[in-house]
């Protein structure tokens, strides 16, 4: 090639390779192309479908904690209940325990009716044979017998006595006296 000469057209071998080359660029160009847009369509596909699953997550976690929370305040309620159930039965034994103690009396000496012990019918079921010892007792009419109490009635077994109307009753020995409900 001279300076003053134009360059020789390429041959038609050379312009076919070169059409060649530039359409296999052009076709992986392309491939490539596609092969983003769809990893990006399948991405976006993704991304919401996690998306989807975070919500649904979300939303039964709020539901069983609701759920928890109803159920936990079902049962407060019902413990609350029982409770104050259980609280009345006491306070009712508590009282029948306090009726029972101020209406049994065991300890030797005397009690004066109204002060120490209440008035009414009194019964003991005796306990002479357990113990080997006998029961006594002894009715106070009035005050004025109280220093000088008449001897006491002996008994082995169940005995009832009346104290309505009498100043007090003197106890000795095993046994436990019971004032009988009106």
């Amino acid at each position: 090639m001279n300076d003053g000469q134009l360059p020789a057209p390429p041959t038609k071998r050379r312009q076919v390779r070169r059409l060649l080359a530039v359409a296999a660029a052009v076709v992986v160009v392309g491939a490539l192309a596609s092969i983003a847009t769809i990893a990006l369509l399948h991405n976006a596909t993704l991304s919401s479908q996690v998306a989807a699953a975070d919500a649904r997550a979300a939303n039964a976690v709020r539901a069983a904690q609701a759920a928890a929370q109803k159920d936990y305040a079902a049962r407060n309620a019902a413990l609350n209940r029982e409770a104050a159930t259980l609280n009345r039965k006491s306070q009712a034994i508590a009282a029948e325990i306090g009726e029972l103690k101020a209406n049994t009396i065991r300890a030797d000496g005397m009690y004066v009716v109204g002060h120490d012990i209440k008035s009414g019918t009194w019964h003991t079921a005796g306990n002479g044979h357990v113990s080997g010892g006998l029961c006594r007792y002894t009715v106070i009419r009035n005050a004025s017998m109280a220093n000088n109490p008449p001897g006491p009635t002996y008994f082995d077994g169940p005995w009832t006595v009346n104290l309505s109307g009498v100043y007090g009753l003197y106890i000795y020995g095993p046994c436990t006296w019971v004032r009988v409900p009106t």
